[in-house]
C-alpha cells in the first residue's frame, strides 16, 4: 500500500534521469517510480531533483566519551539536513572501537540516529599503533571498514600485516596521509609569512606512495582519505591503472579553500592534512572532473568550542561539513549534478559496501533512502543554525548553491523543506 508519494520531480540516478513520481509503501521500500502517481499524502518536487542519499565515508562522531562536542542525535541531524541517509563512522571514540564489545556498543546507539550508520574499526588496539586490533571478530560483527588515524604511531610494517590480515576477511583499510605534530598548516609562502610551521606537501605523496605499493604487495583493498596532493592522486590512478585495489576521497574544504584563509588566523581553517595553495586546488578540481578522484567525504571533525577559540597553533585540527558538503561540491565544481551525486552517493556506497540499500540505481523494493534537491537555490549556512552540537564550520556565511529540500530515511520523512521531522 502506497504510503506517500514524491511528486513532480525528475529522478536522476545511477541509470540516468527520467520525469517520474516516487511511491514509497508502507515498509519504507520504493513501491512504484512512474508519471502520475496519486496517493493522500503528497510530497511536493516540482522543479526539483529526486535522487538517493548521500553517503559520507568519513564522519567523527564523539560518542561515546565526548558527547558535550557532538552524539549520534545530533551528528546525524546534520547529517540528513546535508542529504546524507549514510554516514561511516571514524572508530575514534572514548573507548575507541577496537573490539566486538565496542562494536556491540555502538550499535546499541543506532536507535538514536536519523540515518543510516555504518561503523569503522580502528586497526590498533585503543588507536595506539602498537598491536593489532581484533580485525576477525569486528568483520564478523559486519565491520567492513578499518583505519588507524596517527600515523606518528604507526610502523609501517604494521600496517602492511594489517593490510595482508584483512584480506581474510574481504574488508577495506582506509588511511589518511598525515603525519600529525609536524606540522599546523601547508609550508609554502603563506606559512613563512605567518611564521606557522607548515607541512610539505611532499609528505603526503611519499606516504601515498608507500601505501600503494603495500596495497599492491599485500593484494589489499585500500582506501586514501583526505586526499590534498594533485601529484598523490596521479600516484593513485596509475595504481589503479595497474591493477591495485585502491580509492580515494577528497573533501570540500580541500577543494574549496586555500592556505590562504590560514592569514586570519581562525581554527576553523586548521585541518588534517591542511588547506593547500591555490595551485594545488586548481588542480585538484581538474582531477575530481576528470574523475580521478572516486568519492567526496567530509571529514566531519567537531571540536569544543574553548579549543576552536584557542591560538592557531594551539587549537586542534578539524572542520564540520555534513550539512554544507553538497553545497560546496555544487557550488565550487564545474561538473554535472549526476557527476557530484556519483561522488556523494553512489561510489561512497560501493566503496563501503551497502550499495544494496544506498546509492546505486532507483527501483521497487529498494529501502527509500532518498533526497529532493533545489539544485539552483542560493543560501548562506550559519553556524547559529546548524544542527551539530560544534560550530567550527570554515563556510558560515559563504554564499552556496543546491539546497537539501527533503530526505527521506527507509521511507520516512527526516527532512521536509529543509526541517528535521523528529
Amino acid at each position: 500500500m502506497v504510503n506517500l508519494v514524491i511528486k513532480g520531480g525528475t529522478v536522476l540516478d545511477k541509470s540516468g534521469s527520467r520525469k517520474a513520481d516516487v511511491a514509497i509503501g508502507d515498509d519504507g521500500n520504493i513501491s512504484q517510480i512512474s508519471a502520475d502517481i496519486d496517493g493522500e499524502n503528497i510530497i511536493d518536487a516540482a522543479g526539483c531533483i529526486v535522487s538517493s542519499g548521500l553517503v559520507d565515508l568519513n564522519s567523527h562522531f564523539c560518542q561515546p566519551g565526548n558527547e558535550e562536542v557532538e552524539t549520534i542525535e545530533s551528528g546525524t541531524r546534520s547529517a540528513v539536513l546535508g542529504g546524507y541517509t549514510a554516514v561511516m563512522l571514524m572508530p575514534h571514540t572514548s573507548p575507541v572501537i577496537d573490539s566486538a564489545a565496542a562494536v556491540k556498543e555502538m550499535q546499541s546507539l543506532r536507535s538514536e540516529a536519523l540515518c543510516h550508520i555504518e561503523l569503522s574499526g580502528s586497526l590498533t588496539l585503543d588507536g595506539s599503533g602498537k598491536a593489532l586490533s581484533p580485525i576477525g571478530e569486528m568483520a564478523e560483527l559486519g565491520v567492513r571498514f578499518f583505519t588507524h588515524s596517527n600515523l606518528s604511531s604507526l610502523d609501517l610494517s604494521l600496517l602492511r600485516r594489517a593490510m595482508e590480515y584483512s584480506s581474510r576477511f574481504n574488508v577495506t583499510i582506509g588511511v589518511t596521509p598525515f603525519v600529525a605534530g609536524n606540522g599546523h598548516m601547508n609550508e609554502g609562502d603563506v606559512s613563512s609569512d605567518l611564521g606557522i610551521r607548515g607541512v610539505a606537501i611532499e609528505e603526503e605523496e611519499i606516504l601515498i606512495y608507500q601505501f600503494v605499493k603495500m596495497a599492491k604487495l599485500t593484494g589489499a583493498r585500500v582506501h586514501l582519505q583526505q586526499i590534498t596532493s594533485p601529484k598523490a592522486i596521479e600516484i593513485i590512478s596509475a595504481a589503479k591503472a595497474d591493477g591495485v585495489s585502491i580509492t580515494c576521497e577528497v573533501s570540500p574544504h580541500h577543494f574549496a579553500l586555500t592556505d590562504e584563509e590560514v592569514r586570519s588566523y581562525r581554527s576553523v581553517y586548521k585541518v588534517a592534512p591542511p588547506l593547500r595553495s591555490n595551485r594545488e586546488v586548481k588542480a585538484i578540481k581538474k582531477q575530481i572532473t576528470s574523475g580521478q578522484v572516486d568519492a567526496i567525504a567530509t571529514c566531519h571533525a567537531p571540536n569544543p568550542q574553548h579549543e576552536v577559540d584557542l591560538p592557531f597553533e594551539e587549537a586542534p585540527y578539524g572542520a564540520i561539513g555534513l550539512e554544507t558538503a553538497f553545497a560546496v561540491s555544487i557550488t565550487e565544481l564545474n561538473l554535472p549534478l549526476h557527476k557530484i551525486l556519483s561522488a556523494m552517493s553512489w561510489v561512497p556506497a560501493e566503496i563501503a559496501g551497502i550499495e544494496a540499500t544506498h546509492g546505486g540505481v532507483l527501483s521497487e523494493g529498494r529501502p527509500g533512502n532518498l533526497i529532493v534537491v533545489e539544485e539552483g537555490a542560493k543560501w548562506s549556512p550559519s553556524i547559529h543554525q546548524m544542527a551539530s552540537r560544534s560550530a567550527n564550520s570554515p563556510f558560515d556565511g559563504h554564499l552556496l548553491q543546491g539546497k537539501i529540500k527533503h530526505t527521506f530515511v527507509n521511507g520516512e520523512a527526516v527532512v521536509l523543506d529543509g526541517e528535521t521531522q523528529r
